[in-house]
């Protein structure tokens, strides 16, 4: 479990184009650290015996406070810590706000995970997005997060002014060669009330569409997985907020984004089970019962896909001796694989 606050927009020196936590999470302001102590309380009151407890700190930049701000959100952690009932803190921040000494500060009070928003690692992108901090300060942060032992997650978002198929790629390949823990892949999205909106509205940016940030997620998720780095989100978590109607002006919002990129990536495997030309028209797939739905694609995308490129009749039955992620077929000329 992982609980979670959010210090919206707290501790950014920049105004990023793309941002305005109020309207992605709906939180007008950070929480006072007075009032943690009883959250976590609450929490822990629904806790499973056996269930790992994480605080974390999301939004703003936890590392650009005021010391004494830091100080005072990690002491109202510091006693569930003590007592077990907490096993460690995570937090996110900005990678030109990591020094050896707040590092110091962090392992004292029990953080172990720190996710950077780097956002790209392309200088043009980063200065155009008013991200104020370059790709080498992202290199030298996580240089520095190793050195002392924290877990790190690392934050892309493509899709933002300047980048480009090309430059995204360029931003995955440094990034698996900085080895994170993890990462979040969060395609950019024009919320009203942003920078980003004004640069919508007078056409000097065009936001990726729905297909071509799929697309570019399922290389991404990909190369991530085959390089042993673990994506634990793609797209913005949906919350009441983002979806009332009018907070994202444009781009490639979806409530299941996931979902279409995983879709995405099963119907390439599909087809790599198919030959153009084979006699069998009638194809039946099989799936582990967890990717059915997936498999399918939202709306029956995927057999829609099959019987335009192949032409073929396409089955897809639920099998749990597939391993998840997997398929194999059989067909009236062929026997099961």
């Amino acid at each position: 479990m992982i609980i979670p606050f959010f210090i919206t927009h707290a501790g950014c020196p920049h105004q990023c184009v793309f941002c305005n936590q109020k309207n992605i999470t709906g939180n007008n302001e950070p929480p006072d650290a007075s009032s943690i102590h009883l959250t976590i309380s609450r929490y822990l009151e629904a806790l499973r015996d056996d269930e790992v407890v994480q605080v974390a700190f999301y939004g703003g930049s936890f590392t650009a406070l005021p010391l004494a701000a830091q100080t005072a959100y990690l002491e109202a952690v510091r006693p569930f810590i003590r007592s077990g009932n907490i096993e460690s803190i995570r937090l996110s921040t900005r990678p030109d706000s990591i020094t050896a000494d707040i590092l110091a500060l962090l392992k004292q009070y029990g953080v172990a995970t720190v996710e950077l928003g780097a956002q790209s690692m392309d200088d043009g992108v980063l200065l155009l997005s008013g991200r104020g901090h370059s790709a080498a300060d992202t290199v030298k942060a996580v240089a520095l997060l190793r050195e002392h032992h924290f877990a790190v997650g690392l934050q892309l978002m493509p899709g933002l002014p300047g980048d480009t198929p090309e430059t995204f790629q360029r931003t995955l390949a440094q990034v698996i060669a900085l080895k994170p823990d993890f990462v979040r892949i969060y395609p950019a999205l024009v919320i009203k009330e942003t920078p980003l909106a004004e640069l919508y509205r007078s056409g000097r940016y065009t936001p990726l569409s729905l297909d071509d940030a799929v697309q570019l997620c399922h290389r991404a998720v990909a190369q991530f997985e085959a390089a042993g780095i673990e994506v634990i989100r793609v797209g913005l978590q949906p919350t009441a907020e983002l979806e009332r109607p009018g907070t994202i002006i444009a781009g490639p919002w979806h409530p299941a984004f996931r979902q279409l990129v995983e879709s995405s990536r099963f119907l390439e495997k599909l087809c790599a089970l198919l030959h153009p030309g084979e006699e069998a028209r009638r194809v039946t797939i099989f799936a582990n019962p967890a990717d059915l739905s997936t498999v399918i694609g939202q709306k029956r995308r995927n057999i829609a896909a099959i019987r335009d490129r192949y032409g073929l009749d396409v089955k897809v039955l639920a099998d749990s001796r597939v391993p998840k992620g997997s398929l194999s077929r059989c067909n009236a000329a062929q026997n099961r694989l």
